[in-house]
């Protein structure tokens, strides 16, 4: 009897140390056994353990998405290849870092759309959606008289880079004057 209840706990520890471990990023079989072993004591260190961030993974030379599905298109993780000197620089560049050639504004902006655009369709988006919000964002842009500080206030980024409304990082924002429509 004693070592039936013994066991019942024990699986009872186990299946709930599992459960608290998996809701905080966690390997679940690992803190599944700790409270096999351990009983009560697994599972008080379970539910006393902080949560980890999920980690990203490579996929064929490619970010994958987030589990939450929130990251569509980070500007930082892209490059472009400067034509004049043919090393790579990141895509928002506005002056090759190698041998100087500045980049307009425009060509700039076009070349980050063309990226999100092709990341959207690799992750399976489709074009109409792209397009529709291509035209949303254009009413977005503001002149460069408008306050940076303004218009940065008007995105989420949450200590993350990105804005959880809009996608785009707080660099893209600042320098493009994109109010988040969003807010």
């Amino acid at each position: 009897m004693v070592t039936g209840v013994l066991l019942f706990q024990a699986i009872a520890c186990a299946v709930l140390s599992g459960i608290v471990a998996s809701n905080k990023n966690r390997n679940p079989a690992g803190w599944g056994v700790l409270g096999f072993l351990f009983g009560l004591f697994g599972l008080i260190a379970a539910l006393v353990m902080e949560e980890v961030e999920p980690q990203e993974k490579e996929v064929s030379g490619r970010q994958s998405s987030r589990q939450s599905g929130a990251q569509e298109f980070d500007p930082d993780k892209h490059e472009k290849k400067c034509p004049d000197c043919a090393e790579y620089i990141k895509i928002e560049a506005r002056v090759c870092k190698h041998c100087g050639r500045e980049f307009s504004d425009e060509e700039v902006k076009r070349q980050v759309d063309e990226r999100r655009k092709s990341v959207k369709v690799d992750q399976g988006g489709s074009e109409g959606k792209s397009g529709s919000r291509e035209r949303r964002d254009e009413e977005n842009y503001k002149s460069d008289d408008h306050d940076t500080e303004e218009i940065l206030s008007t995105h989420d980024f949450n200590g993350v880079g990105i804005c959880e409304d809009c996608d785009y990082t707080r660099g893209y924002a600042k320098a493009n004057n994109y109010v988040c429509p969003g807010s």
